[in-house]
């Protein structure tokens, strides 16, 4: 029997109409790209539209996510002592390292990116740019929205912040900084019994979204079947592997 992706918990806060409307736009995008893909999307993909689909994923669709009234609190959203705290560390490697840039991977609603730069002023450790990369177009805009205005307050701030689409090609210099990233991150999902592979994906029955496992690619397979002989695998095992992270 199908499971379905959807089961959502009965005591759970129906969302509002808005809200709902949402859904089904992006479910409706969702279930397009199943068909297009030939009845089945790998974990994967399917994260990816939930999260980062323009106008529709939960990241891009213009809600609140972050602080009071928003989904979530991450520590830079409860107070600037963490940012702070964080700040002094990168002051550190730039001082050792005489110079250099801070790349920030998903900025949220880029308060912990203002507080930062604005202790790395206090310090007298402005990095030479402050890359933010981001994909999400409506984060970006609330992030260079308070970036403007921290600039206002701080002009030496001025040309040196700079978003990007990507990692940068080039080498760098500096600090890496990544708060609450991996859980944001598309995903490949797996399973391994007696010495068989099978990946997790989401297809499509009449009642919307379900699981549905496949034999898994020989790239995956491989990588599966070494870890459960590596660490003596015993019985079944689920989870996940970023494969942009993985050595």
């Amino acid at each position: 029997m199908a499971t379905s992706v959807w089961d959502i918990p009965a005591d759970w806060p129906a969302p509002d109409p808005a809200a709902r409307a949402l859904s089904v736009q992006l479910l409706e995008h969702i279930r397009a790209a199943i068909a297009a893909a030939g009845g089945w999307i790998d974990f994967a993909q399917y994260m990816e539209l939930a999260l980062y689909a323009p106008g529709l994923g939960y990241y891009s669709a213009g809600a609140r996510k972050f602080g009071a009234g928003g989904d979530f609190i991450t520590a830079p959203e409860v107070s600037g002592l963490f940012s702070r705290c964080v700040a002094r560390s990168c002051a550190d490697v730039l001082g050792q390292l005489g110079g250099g840039d801070v790349l920030e991977l998903g900025a949220g609603s880029g308060v912990m990116a203002a507080e930062v730069l604005r202790e790395l002023a206090t310090c007298g450790q402005l990095p030479n740019t402050y890359y933010i990369l981001e994909r999400s177009a409506d984060l970006r805009g609330r992030q260079q929205t308070r970036l403007t205005q921290l600039a206002r307050e701080l002009p030496q701030l001025s040309e040196r912040v700079r978003w990007l689409d990507a990692p940068p090609a080039q080498a760098w210099r500096g600090v890496l900084l990544a708060n609450e990233v991996l859980d944001a991150l598309p995903v490949q999902l797996f399973g391994w019994q007696d010495n068989r592979v099978v990946e997790y994906g989401v297809s499509w029955r009449d009642t919307g979204c379900v699981w549905e496992a496949r034999p898994a690619a020989s790239e995956l397979c491989d990588r599966v079947m070494n870890w459960a002989a590596q660490f003596g695998w015993q019985g079944e095992y689920r989870s996940e592997l970023n494969p942009t992270l993985a050595p």
